[in-house]
């Protein structure tokens, strides 16, 4: 994506960094590895559960090694550049809505926040 700002701008999710970046994270090998997650989530990194529950990059990065495995079937995956190396992601995933922002630091993309909103 060019270096404009264009929020309007949705990228095909195959096309965007942040959307391949996002795949990867939700692969159960890289989940189990601690030293992976730390290289993907943010300092700063925080998500609000489906149940509602806020999670810490350490929690999250705890729950993730204890119990790596996610089933479920994804569709309507999108993702845009909100501006330039900010990208949301959005995603539907078994019962859940997922959102999550991406920022673009140091020639990396970095997990900044994440949500999953339980689908009605």
């Amino acid at each position: 994506m060019s270096s404009t700002s264009d929020a309007s701008a949705w990228v095909p999710p195959v096309t965007h960094p942040a959307w391949a970046v996002e795949r990867h994270l939700l692969d159960p090998a890289v989940r189990a590895d601690p030293v992976a997650l730390d290289g993907l989530l943010h300092p700063d990194f925080t998500e609000v559960g489906a149940s509602g529950r806020h999670w810490t990059r350490a929690e999250m990065i705890e729950a993730l090694v204890a119990d790596p495995a996610i089933s479920g079937e994804m569709s309507n995956a999108c993702a845009a550049e909100l501006a330039y190396g900010i990208a949301l992601v959005t995603y539907d995933f078994g019962d859940t809505r997922r959102s999550s922002v991406w920022v673009r630091e140091h020639s990396r993309w970095l997990l900044r926040y994440h949500q999953g909103t339980r689908l009605a």
